[in-house]
């Protein structure tokens, strides 16, 4: 059994949750109570030292993210809840933390406890943790810490580290400005919406670039680009003028 808590600052947010627990994860999750305030969740956790946290984004005029980094990181696992900060979801998906969205889902809680019972994730979680308070930080934009599983573990890679990154059927494997590859059994298209918004373009539909490594543009039909290790890419021709208009910018 995990021994959880929760620490939400809305009554009936609190009620649909340990009804859920009830109902699906009796057999594995055993609630030891449920707090509202900052303040009464960090004496919870001192006190009753969960195994589990469902811990809301935002408690009244404090963040949830300040109390995480009271937490020993090593002994409880976090779920977030939150209803909208997209802002945050992003950073979720960057250090692979989990997070369940408001009203919560059935399936998406049966999944998310099942990973917090996981060895493997256990070992992991406090890597993600760092990586996300870090991705959370003001001026973290440019340098975001992202989370690559791989078959020997999980890198927590800086984005602004990553030349290019190459599809490879379902994997991506990611170049390094240090020489490294990393393979990751992901989609690119999965990485390409998550990189877009920070200075990555998908030139081709096998490669995704740093448009901060490119060094020169070849005009052609489509032309190729030479990065800064001195990689040839080609330029899709129905991704030319997108790519010529986000380089201009």
């Amino acid at each position: 059994m995990i021994n959880a808590i929760i620490i939400d600052d809305e009554a009936h947010c609190i009620e649909r949750l340990e009804r859920l627990l009830r109902e699906n994860c009796d057999d594995t999750v055993r609630l030891l109570g449920s707090c509202t305030t900052f303040e009464t969740g960090e004496e919870a956790i001192a006190r009753l030292k969960p195994e589990l946290i469902f811990l809301d984004i935002q408690l009244h005029d404090k963040s949830g993210f300040d109390l995480l980094q009271k937490i020993d990181l090593t002994q409880a696992r976090v779920i977030f809840t939150t209803a909208f900060e997209q802002y945050a979801i992003t950073a979720f998906k960057f250090s692979a933390t989990d997070y369940l969205l408001k009203p919560v889902d059935r399936e998406e809680l049966i999944r998310s406890v099942q990973k917090a019972g996981d060895s493997m994730e256990r070992q992991q979680a406090a890597m993600k943790y760092e990586a996300l308070l870090h991705n959370l930080k003001p001026g973290a934009e440019t340098a975001k810490k992202i989370c690559l599983p791989t078959a020997q573990g999980v890198d927590f890679v800086l984005t602004s580290d990553i030349i290019r990154c190459q599809s490879s059927g379902n994997y991506t494997v990611f170049f390094l400005n240090n020489g490294q590859k990393i393979t990751v059994a992901r989609t690119l298209k999965e990485y390409e919406s998550l990189l877009e918004a920070h200075q990555f373009f998908r030139v081709h539909h096998s490669h995704l670039v740093n448009l901060a490594y490119v060094k020169k543009y070849h005009r052609g039909k489509g032309g190729y680009v030479v990065l800064a290790d001195d990689t040839e890419i080609e330029v899709s021709v129905r991704r030319r003028e997108a790519f010529l208009e986000r380089i201009a910018m």
